[in-house]
């Protein structure tokens, strides 16, 4: 079952990671002149991308309980770091949106690294044996997470570069 699901959300995340780079490449210049939209849009990046990547490790031992707790702990981490590094709201957003996602993505990853490390902690919440189950879950989210931001992002206007100076 973990080989079948990390598998399939290992695709599934480069797909959309992949159709990401496509969105972004498109409007490069665009968002290159307003660093507010180039964080966010490397933000999204990370939402597709380092799930992705977990689940892409986990496959290569999905018995090991070691590969997948330093896996999971480490990428969440580096995850984390440049999640607060990025955090901005772009022009053009509605005001809050998008720190509230970079914030959900950090509470997830943290989530994922703290079950990872210590997978007690799911039995203490009554779902004794289900930690993988919950990294599921994380996972999940991370990905509608990630693909609302893209989703507002994609539709946000960005104003231009010398009305920017005066908003």
């Amino acid at each position: 079952m973990f080989s079948a699901f990390y598998g399939t959300f290992s695709t599934i995340a480069f797909t959309v990671f992949g159709l990401w780079m496509f969105v972004a490449q498109a409007r490069f210049r665009e968002w290159m002149e307003n660093r507010d939209q180039y964080r966010r849009a490397s933000a999204v990046s990370i939402m597709f991308a380092l799930p992705g990547l977990m689940a892409l490790l986990a496959l290569i031992n999905a018995d090991s309980t070691t590969l997948w707790k330093v896996a999971f702990g480490v990428t969440s981490a580096v995850a984390i770091l440049l999640l607060v590094a990025l955090q901005r709201r772009p022009a053009g957003t509605p005001a809050g949106v998008n720190e509230l996602g970079n914030w959900i993505a950090v509470v997830m990853f943290a989530g994922i690294a703290l079950v990872a490390a210590f997978p007690s902690v799911v039995d203490g919440v009554g779902l004794e044996g289900q930690y993988r189950h919950v990294e599921f879950f994380f996972f999940s989210m991370l990905l509608l997470d990630g693909l609302v931001l893209a989703w507002i992002m994609l539709f946000a206007e960005s104003l231009p570069a010398n009305e920017r100076s005066t908003a």
